[in-house]
């Protein structure tokens, strides 16, 4: 068992790493909705005119919108599932079955009703 300092540090570090997995996920999305309205300007400067290498433009769409459309879908399920301002997720709680539940009828009831 170490001290609490050294827990504290441990601690410390994690924080650390998950905040450089944060920024480097921003970077890299970033970089790739830059890529898809590159290659988005790219055709409508050179191929436009003549409407040549037309898969450019769904491809430039896909990489440019996609990273825009997953951070705001992690950012609105963070808001959802954050309370009171604390960045803990909330965990479903289990369903526990009633005591008192009605039975279901027995198939000798519903045979002459078929």
């Amino acid at each position: 068992m170490g001290s609490y300092k050294e827990e504290k540090e441990a601690s410390y570090l994690k924080v650390e790493r998950s905040v450089v997995k944060a920024r480097a996920a921003c970077f890299v999305s970033i970089l790739v909705s830059v890529a898809g309205g590159l290659l988005l300007g790219w055709w409508e400067y050179q191929h436009h005119p003549t409407y040549s290498q037309l898969w450019m433009v769904p491809f430039g769409l896909i990489l440019f919108a996609t990273p825009i459309i997953v951070w705001f879908s992690v950012v609105i399920s963070h808001v959802c599932n954050s309370k009171d301002g604390d960045n803990h997720t909330r965990v479903s709680q289990p369903v526990y079955p009633l005591t008192n539940s009605v039975p279901a009828k027995k198939d000798e009831q519903w045979s002459n009703h078929v």
